[in-house]
């Protein structure tokens, strides 16, 4: 075949060693193209849009290869809220929100009181909660009387008045002579004229008053002098009272509160420590909640019980400065204090009773009143996705005796920050497993009044639904270490924290503890557990007891400790709490506040997070193993001769001990496909706590229902493992037959109590219904 004969057949059949619609290559009449050309030529039309579908998809090809390692990519790094947590949190945020909470004196029930509750609603409006509400409440309340002040005098022979204490605290920095600020008083004290003999008795304690009767003092119908320190004020009057005293001074040691001298450059506004005017203002109430309805909301439905019958001083009680302290101690006469009772005045410290010159007499004229007054709560929520029935709820108090800089104000900014980083979670479409619940609580520094009237009234929800409640009361008391307070249950979940929060102070991160908790269990481990920090007893003082003392729900306070022996916030509840005392003395940079702020949204995040709650059972089990252990170490040879054995009692605790450490051993074990099966592992949880509630309270004290976690007796801001049993042991020896009769008995009803709620925490880790 020839050439031209071989062209004529390749023209006339179509070839199929090429793309389908391209021009044939020996084809005269379409020349290979050239760009589109063949585009516009009719007879290949069909090939050149075949090129066109081939560039379309080549390029749907890169399209998927991009979509697809964009979705690789979002697998590698997923959405993670403790990143969001870790890196947004502001110091800066958390300072402006100071700066205005500080701006005016905020006591409970005052119009500013009110003003503040509002914005604090707002602002969790504007952060986007998703429901924010106002709870109010009628209380009783205690207000000095601003046109008839408390006064301290002494007097000559002749009535003319020697010397006058000071009605209010003297301005020391911009702001403080705010027209708002209230003369000095004590709250709930009684009011009258009182004219009588003073005695000095050193911090109030039990074995101070006995101190003085060893010393044939007597302090019946005196003025009593109390240094602060050691014990709650409340315990300090009850005390007096008890001893028959007429009236009660209180008043800050310099020994404590400016230990390294009170010149003006050695205290505030140069520094942290007490100025010679501060005094330290507080509640003398001894319970919780609105004084008038115990044990129930105060409502409007509610009963009051007369006035004269609620648990408040009957004498009058009145707080001063370590200036006029000194004044009295000056004039005090008596025989010398002894060496452990000498403060930092300038002066021998005396016992009394009575002045020096004995024809001079000392009075106080107290005009505290009592009074109803409104206050409110501000709660507000981010509902659960998948259990909204479970609460997670975290709260501090907003009300101060003035600015309340460091108490309260320092943690309801950080509790706002904390707000403001889950609005940034919820802004990425993230909703909690479940419930968050933020609590503003009213009139706490009156004796917990908000949040036990919250707890009151929502009781039977809270009982059955809330997880736990997280408190932070105040960002300081130092800068020394993070310390924490918490049921056993919720240790676990604070080291996990601290573990991961960036420690603020830059001197330790350069000695090699770049974390919170690496400082925290450098300055303060346990003794008795290597490789772990030491928790604080949950006591009372703070928002958290009627969570956990009365309804059995485990919770946590934190806060940054003092160098031990130190003075814990030597300003608290003075004048000079402000923003200057908070912001520039002990932060600056707020680099403290974040790092709590930190904290506290990671604990909450990991509550409101865990498909299984992440609760230390195990840790709870040893708790209660080693508080048993520790009271048949300080009362075991006197219960044996009573008669009264501890053997029932040590199985239970050894029972619950076991079924503690079993419980974690088989968490893994957990069906997570099994809705209910995780269900029921987390009420067993929630149990753990509920278990340990009395119905009827510890004997002697209705108000605490917790047998195990509980505050002493002697001093409510301190806690006792088995309280009620310490309670009825403490000073058993020196009552007379009769009274020791009663108590023993007491002591056996109790133990039993004890015994059987033991084994119900331990059935209820097992599921056992007997």
């Amino acid at each position: 075949m020839s050439n031209e004969d071989l062209t004529s057949v390749l023209l006339e059949t179509p070839s199929t060693s090429f793309l389908p619609g391209r021009c044939h290559p020996l084809s005269k009449k379409c020349q290979p193209p050239s760009g589109l050309r063949c585009l516009f030529q009719e007879r290949n039309r069909v090939c050149c849009l075949s090129i066109l579908i081939l560039i379309l998809a080549v390029l749907t090809l890169i399209l998927v290869a991009v979509v697809v390692g964009s979705d690789k990519q979002k697998k590698v790094t997923p959405f993670d809220p403790e990143k969001v947590i870790l890196e947004e949190a502001s110091g800066d945020a958390i300072k402006e929100t100071l700066r205005f909470l500080t701006s005016e004196p905020h006591t409970a029930g005052t119009e500013a009181d009110t003003r503040q509750a509002g914005w604090v609603a707002q602002v969790w409006r504007d952060q986007g909660l998703d429901t924010v509400s106002l709870t109010p409440y009628t209380v009783l309340l205690s207000y000095p009387d601003k046109d008839l002040n408390n006064t301290i005098q002494i007097c000559d022979a002749t009535g003319e008045v020697i010397w006058t204490s000071h009605s209010y605290q003297t301005p020391l920095g911009p702001g403080e002579d705010h027209p708002d600020v209230l003369p000095n008083f004590s709250a709930y004290s009684a009011s009258g004229d009182v004219q009588g003999d003073i005695v000095y008795a050193y911090l109030g304690r039990e074995e101070d008053f006995e101190y003085l009767q060893s010393q044939n003092v007597s302090v019946n119908g005196s003025i009593v002098l109390i240094r602060y320190g050691d014990i709650f004020r409340a315990n300090k009057v009850l005390n007096a009272e008890v001893q028959g005293a007429a009236g009660v001074l209180l008043y800050l040691d310099p020994a404590y509160v400016c230990p390294k001298g009170c010149t003006a450059n050695l205290t505030y506004p140069n520094t942290v420590y007490t100025p010679p005017e501060a005094v330290q203002m507080g509640t003398t109430y001894l319970n919780n909640g609105d004084p008038l309805t115990p044990f129930y909301p105060s409502l409007e439905s509610a009963y009051r019980i007369p006035e004269d019958e609620a648990a408040l001083p009957n004498i009058p009680v009145q707080p001063i400065s370590y200036d006029d302290a000194l004044q009295i101690f000056s004039h005090l006469g008596g025989e010398k204090a002894p060496k452990a009772w000498q403060g930092g005045l300038e002066v021998e410290y005396r016992l009394g009773p009575g002045l020096q010159n004995p024809t001079w007499t000392s009075r106080m004229s107290i005009h505290t009143r009592n009074t109803n007054a409104t206050i409110f709560n501000v709660i507000g929520t981010i509902t659960g996705r998948e259990e909204p029935d479970r609460y997670i709820v975290l709260g501090n108090h907003r009300d101060a005796w003035t600015f309340g800089g460091v108490d309260p104000s320092s943690g309801t900014a950080t509790l706002l920050e904390v707000t403001r980083l889950f609005s940034l979670l919820r802004k990425q479409d993230w909703q909690p497993r479940r419930t968050l619940v933020f609590c503003s609580w009213g009139a706490e520094e009156y004796g917990l009044i908000g949040s036990t009237e919250w707890t009151e009234q929502f009781a039977s929800h809270l009982r059955h639904r809330a997880v736990a409640y997280l408190n932070v009361d105040m960002v300081f008391e130092g800068t020394y270490s993070f310390i924490s307070m918490a049921s056993p249950l919720l240790y676990g979940e604070v080291m996990k924290a601290t573990q991961k929060v960036p420690n603020p102070n830059s001197n330790e991160v350069l000695n090699g503890r770049p974390h919170l908790f690496d400082t925290w269990l450098h300055r303060i481990p346990d003794p008795l557990h290597d490789g772990r920090p030491k928790f604080r007893g949950l006591g009372s003082g703070s928002d958290f007891a009627s969570f956990q003392h009365v309804l059995g729900i485990p919770c946590m306070d934190m806060v940054y400790a003092a160098e031990p022996n130190a003075s814990s916030l030597p300003l608290y509840h003075t004048l000079y709490e402000t923003l200057h005392l908070a912001a520039n003395l002990y932060d600056p940079g707020m680099h403290y506040h974040k790092a709590l702020a930190q904290t506290w949204a990671l604990i909450g995040l990991s509550l409101a997070e865990d498909m299984v709650l992440p609760l230390s059972v195990h840790l709870y089990g040893e708790y209660v193993k080693e508080a048993f252990e520790n009271i048949k170490k300080l009362y075991g040879p006197d219960l044996e001769g009573e008669g009264i054995h501890l053997d029932y009692f040590e199985d239970a605790v050894d029972e619950f001990y076991e079924a503690a450490n079993n419980w974690t051993s088989r968490a893994g074990e957990i069906d997570l496909n099994n809705i209910l099966a995780v269900r029921a592992a987390n009420d067993a949880q929630m149990m753990v706590d509920r278990a340990f509630i009395d119905p009827r309270g510890l004997p002697g004290r209705p108000e605490y229902n917790h047998v195990v976690t509980a505050p002493s007796s002697a001093n409510i801001y301190e806690s006792d493992s088995f309280a009620g049993l310490q309670d009825l042991l403490h000073n058993i020896q020196n009552l007379s037959d009769e009274e020791k009769q009663k108590r023993w008995r007491a002591v056996r009803e109790h133990i039993s109590v004890i015994t059987h709620l033991t084994k119900a925490a331990s059935n209820a880790l097992t599921y056992d219904l007997w």
